[in-house]
């Protein structure tokens, strides 16, 4: 199953990065690839790839955890997916989605890792190092 869950990675990625080239360059079939690949990434790639990885580890102490990643992902990829193609509603799409991994993800992975004693703290700095990275980049955009 991690074999198939991998080649469904790189053909998603492939997709995505394919589309991201051909809309810098505004070539033709961009937006058909950007959203075909988000689509299978927010479908099938991420909630497959959460529930093998929940099967492996067999602790069902951490299920809303794993749900609450779940639910962060699709709402922030299709928010991303919505202001990249100029859609309608991406502005309240993305002030749905930029705030959502604080509010929602952050509070309950505290609290789902705190009651685990053996959890290595290395993990908690690198997800809080990656959400500061997000607010950085999240801001640099607000100044341009």
């Amino acid at each position: 199953m991690k074999q198939k869950i991998y080649i469904l990675g790189v053909i998603t990625a492939i997709i995505l990065t394919t589309g991201a080239i051909l809309k810098v360059n505004h070539w033709p079939a961009a937006g058909i690839l950007i959203t075909a690949g988000t689509l299978i990434l927010v479908i099938i790639f991420i909630p497959v790839a959460l529930i093998d990885n929940y099967k492996a580890e067999g602790n069902s102490h951490n299920r809303l955890l794993y749900i609450v990643t779940g639910i962060t992902c699709i709402v922030v990829f299709i928010g991303m997916l919505f202001k990249l193609m100029h859609w309608p509603y991406a502005g309240v799409g993305l002030l749905i989605a930029l705030p959502f991994p604080y509010i929602v993800f952050l509070p309950v992975f505290l609290i789902v890792t705190s009651r685990n004693k053996n959890y290595n703290i290395f993990n908690t700095i690198f997800v809080l190092l990656l959400l500061a990275i997000n607010s950085v980049f999240s801001a640099l955009r607000r100044c341009q």
